[in-house]
């Protein structure tokens, strides 16, 4: 009996101190971020021309890409109406269809998203594909009006890529590549989005990415865990890719198995936009040969 009344006290104590015995919400990785334009008196004082609010994503993470892609755009167009969100398709705009074929999801809106023009609707167009291109699989977005691609626009497919995102913590960038893993004796790519922080290169990301190994079940990692890059910089298109003297050793034995890992290495780099060519050194140094594979010359993605 006792036990009882305290287990009583105890719950009417953290009552009134007003703590929930609720659990917590979802965690980032289980929520979408729907993308909007801030409003003008908050631009004008400074800051970002778009802002972001994160919704539970649970009940929908393992749907489909096509039902994923009708729930965001419905909560885009009205359907979403709190914590100050503004609705970035323009009242009365109607979706005419919604399309997801491959990585590519393509969104018909009616006569009235057609009115938009300038910044309006340059932030209209971002923050729909913003929001849509965090489903897993849609890498890009095209935006029509009644069947049609507006030509008065400069674009109308949209990468993760195309857009630079401020928030007060980082500068964030998703970058669109293709990291390289094998299968068996071929190397195969695999899409990714990667997120690139302040501070941190695109190749940097891409290096980070293939030494986590790849997504798919079907690959296996390009190079071993224990492998290491000294540095990774670019200059007139040519990467230059500085690995220890220990990576010889990590590079597998055979010369197909080396210069499989080489290639892997070089291929997702050169996925990235402004990489044309790798160059590798060692320790700092130039190199005729990595193990049995010929480095004397920038290699590239078709070497």
């Amino acid at each position: 009996m006792k036990r009882v009344i305290g287990g009583i006290l105890c719950l009417l104590l953290l009552l009134t101190l007003g703590i929930s015995l609720v659990p917590d919400g979802p965690n980032e990785t289980e929520t979408l971020s729907l993308y909007y334009p801030v409003r003008p008196e908050v631009l004008a004082s400074g800051g970002d021309a778009i802002d972001a609010i994160r919704v539970d994503w649970r009940d929908w993470r393992e749907q489909s890409a096509q039902v994923q892609s009708e729930e965001v755009l419905r909560l885009l167009m009205g359907g979403y109406k709190e914590g100050g969100f503004r609705q970035p398709v323009p009242s009365g705009t109607r979706l005419l269809s919604c399309t997801v074929s491959g990585s590519t999801v393509v969104v018909d809106f009616s006569s009235a998203y057609g009115q938009l023009s300038g910044i309006d609707l340059s932030m209209a167009d971002y923050c729909v594909a913003l929001s849509l291109v965090q489903i897993p699989g849609i890498y890009t977005v095209r935006i029509t009006v009644n069947g049609r691609d507006l030509a008065y626009r400069d674009k109308n497919y949209f990468r993760a890529d195309d857009v630079l995102v401020t928030s007060p913590e980082d500068v964030v960038r998703n970058v669109a590549v293709q990291l390289h893993f094998p299968n068996g004796p071929l190397l195969v790519p695999e899409e990714r989005i990667l997120t690139v922080y302040e501070g941190e290169s695109q190749m940097e990301a891409v290096l980070e990415a293939v030494l986590e190994g790849p997504v798919s079940e079907t690959l296996q990692p390009l190079v071993p865990e224990e492998f290491e890059v000294l540095s990774v910089r670019l200059e007139d298109g040519t990467c230059y890719l500085n690995l220890p003297e220990s990576c010889v050793e990590q590079l597998g034995m055979g010369d197909s198995t080396q210069r499989q890992t080489v290639i892997g290495l070089v291929r997702s780099l050169c996925s990235v936009r402004d990489v044309r060519r790798v160059r590798i050194l060692v320790d700092g140094e130039w190199r005729d040969t990595l193990g049995t594979v010929d480095i004397s010359q920038p290699l590239t993605a078709v070497s």
